[in-house]
């Protein structure tokens, strides 16, 4: 091992050693935030439902003594149908109010008991307050009830005994109020403690921090290194760039020239020529148009290795729609039965390179099957833990198993060009676009009884969303 490597190798565990100390350091500071965090919003949630309830409590006594003014006058007063209908309305629409102040205070309650981590004793005085106010609210309701139903005279035991519920209770909740201000002051002071830790730990933090940077300016050479090697690899990609734009402007158009004309040839002209004349126009014809498709393959593989689409949510009903759209020259011409499982499901992808991927499998399914036979091709998907998983079925020749792995690689062809059309680059097309998404392909199939192809793509990618 040459010096310089041995150096870098014990920076590496320098850096290691360093990095696991600090993330210590960080999970520790961290835990003690989360648990400031909660104390502070426990607190939070306690002081005001106490001071809610307190005010609720206020509101409750005012619309109790407007009850008691209009009962009185409906008991006592000689008023007319109209006054007496104005004074029912008045009455209706307090309780009314009432009403929504016995909800608001039920939720007060109920925050409260979703709280986890609180004194007992504080917990039972929110539970005391709960009877009592049930209490308070029952007593106040009934007379409600009572003048509703045609005049009702408040008697002294009626007035004492509404009273005493009424003071029961704000004694309470000022009891309340007290508590929840004292563990407050007891958060206060617990959390100045914490804090000084965490200037502690957040100063070994900083040396640490610092350690790395001083370590990482040791390294600069190398990342100069890596950015002239970054800038040349964005030079080869200019010129990888330029070379398909020649391949796709340059070469693709006379292809497809001397296609046109091979095919007007054999259309118009075959006939004054002999056996061998028309062999040689045919072979023509096919060597172009087979070789303009090799070069819209390897094209097709260049951007699906090279360009990077922004990842949307997808239903896979339409990416199969749109494959089956560009295979449907195949589909028409070989009769071949297209059989879909469940609904598709709606997922985060690569839609064009999911597109191609359906496209690729499902034109290699048609196409290779055995002479007289209608394909039938069956997708189908589950839905595993992290993934979903894709499957591609056919009734085709089969693929025996040694050659499962080859034949993703690009131009590999189990079969001759006069056997089976096609380039060779189709399945490696299928797994770059596959392993560019994060997923996995494989193959299962015997010769002779169809082919399965199965792949993968993450639950974890994240759609694009735009900034406007």
């Amino acid at each position: 091992m040459k010096h310089s490597s041995k150096i870098f190798v014990l920076v590496l565990l320098l850096l290691a050693f360093l990095t696991a100390t600090a993330w210590v350091g960080v999970r520790q500071l961290t835990d003690i935030f989360v648990e400031f965090d909660h104390v502070a919003q426990v607190d939070l949630i306690l002081m005001e439902s106490a001071t809610r309830l307190n005010e609720i409590q206020l509101e409750k006594e005012i619309i109790f003594e407007k009850l008691s003014g209009a009962a009185e006058e409906l008991a006592f007063g000689k008023v007319n149908e109209a006054r007496s209908q104005y004074l029912a309305d008045y009455v209706k629409g307090l309780e009314g109010l009432f009403g929504q102040d016995m909800k608001q205070a039920d939720a007060q309650i109920a925050r409260v008991d979703a709280l986890a981590d609180i004194p007992t004793s504080l917990k039972d005085s929110f539970a005391r307050c709960f009877e009592q106010t049930q209490q308070y609210d029952s007593t106040v309701k009934a007379i409600f009830i009572a003048v509703e139903k045609g005049g009702f005279q408040l008697s002294l035991e009626d007035l004492d005994r509404t009273d005493l519920r009424q003071k029961v209770l704000s004694k309470n909740i000022q009891a309340i109020v007290k508590q929840v201000w004292g563990l407050v002051h007891e958060s206060v002071n617990k959390s100045e403690r914490r804090r000084q830790r965490s200037k502690e730990i957040f100063w070994f933090s900083l040396l640490l921090t610092s350690t790395l940077v001083l370590l990482l300016v040791c390294f600069k050479k190398n990342l100069e290194e890596i950015s002239r090697q970054k800038k040349d690899l964005e030079k080869l990609n200019q010129e990888l760039d330029r070379f398909v734009h020649t391949i796709s402007h340059d070469i693709v158009g006379p292809l497809t020239t001397i296609v046109g004309y091979g095919a007007y040839l054999e259309g118009h002209y075959a006939a004054q020529l002999d056996k061998k004349g028309q062999d040689c126009i045919s072979g023509v014809r096919r060597g172009a148009t087979r070789l303009n498709v090799l070069i819209k393959d390897m094209l097709e593989l260049t951007r699906i290795s090279r360009v990077k689409n922004p990842y949307t949510r997808t239903p896979i009903q339409e990416v199969i729609n749109a494959a089956l759209a560009n295979c449907d020259f195949f589909v028409q011409r070989s009769s071949a039965r297209i059989e879909l499982g469940s609904a598709m499901p709606q997922i985060v992808c690569d839609r064009i390179k999911t597109t191609a991927i359906f496209s690729n499998l499902i034109s290699n399914a048609i196409k290779f099957v055995a002479t007289g036979v209608r394909p039938v091709v069956k997708i189908s998907w589950r839905d595993a833990l992290k993934e979903y998983e894709f499957t591609v079925e056919d009734n085709g020749i089969g693929i025996s198993p040694e050659h499962y792995q080859d034949i993703f690689d690009i131009f590999k062809r189990l079969h001759t060009g006069d056997e089976y059309d096609g380039t060779g680059v189709g399945l490696a097309i299928v797994k770059a676009a596959v392993e560019d998404q994060g997923g996995r392909v494989h193959v299962e199939s015997q010769v002779g009884r169809g082919t399965k192809f199965i792949f993968t793509i993450p639950k974890g990618l994240i759609a694009f969303r735009p900034l406007y």
